[in-house]
């Protein structure tokens, strides 16, 4: 079991078939946030969510259900995806294959848009040598920001329904926590300037380019991630937005 799924567990002791009144401070603010007419007499169910879903856990009152999204230590990877999987949703948003092709080979930074390349450039080589490419896949990708927030961080995941209601950062006893509503409202509105593949602050990358070609690795690079390099920071600033309102 790792670390990650052990914390997961831990928050769902800490929080089912407990009244609301006797969760810890932490816990008692963020629940009494995401259901505002809750009673605190009234009892907090929770519960593992699918393992590849979004959700980490739901927490349930009222029969009204709340995704919570819970990160911790320093891992700022908050994605990853099949390309063809985000092909198909970026073709969906009317984007152009020519578009397409460019990430492609962004991704590949082999020469190719099919992974056959024999050459394999790491990603400041890559930029380097294609930075109008990755200026003219900034512009579309950050016209897209909105969508790809939702898509990298809130969404449902196929096979799955409860969308991400708040992430969590922490242990139960010693977390921060924000609402995907405040999420969504800070990063459309942070601008940033960067010769990476973003969307906003969130950065578009293979998962794995294997370079050195590691058969254990190779199928790495059919897949992008996307890493979230301030999160921690980030959460912290929401978090005392929210306080000094």
């Amino acid at each position: 079991m790792t670390e990650g799924y052990q914390n997961e567990i831990n928050f769902i002791n800490e929080i089912n078939n407990k009244k609301v009144k006797e969760l810890n401070p932490l816990l008692y603010d963020l629940v009494k946030t995401l259901y505002p007419t809750i009673k605190d007499n009234e009892v907090i169910t929770a519960k593992k969510y699918g393992r590849y879903a979004k959700t980490d856990i739901v927490i349930t009152i009222r029969n009204k259900n709340k995704g919570l999204s819970i990160k911790m230590g320093y891992k700022n990877s908050v994605h990853v995806e099949h390309l063809n999987t985000f092909k198909r949703y970026l073709e969906r948003k009317g984007i152009t294959k020519n578009t397409i092709d460019k990430l492609y080979r962004y991704i590949y930074s082999d020469g190719t848009n099919n992974n056959t390349g024999e050459v394999r450039l790491s990603n400041a080589e890559y930029i380097e040598k294609y930075e109008e490419d990755i200026k003219e896949l900034n512009i579309i990708f950050n016209l897209l920001k909105s969508k790809l927030i939702d898509r990298f961080l809130i969404e449902t995941d196929i096979n799955y329904r409860v969308k991400v209601d708040a992430i969590i950062h922490g242990t139960p006893n010693d977390f921060i926590w924000v609402t995907s509503d405040e999420v969504k409202n800070y990063l459309e509105n942070e601008d940033i300037i960067s010769t990476s593949l973003h969307a906003g602050k969130l950065y578009i990358q293979s998962w794995n380019k294997n370079i050195v070609r590691n058969t254990k690795y190779e199928h790495c690079r059919d897949y992008i991630q996307v890493k979230w390099f301030s999160m921690y920071d980030d959460l912290i600033n929401i978090m005392s937005r929210r306080s000094n309102k």
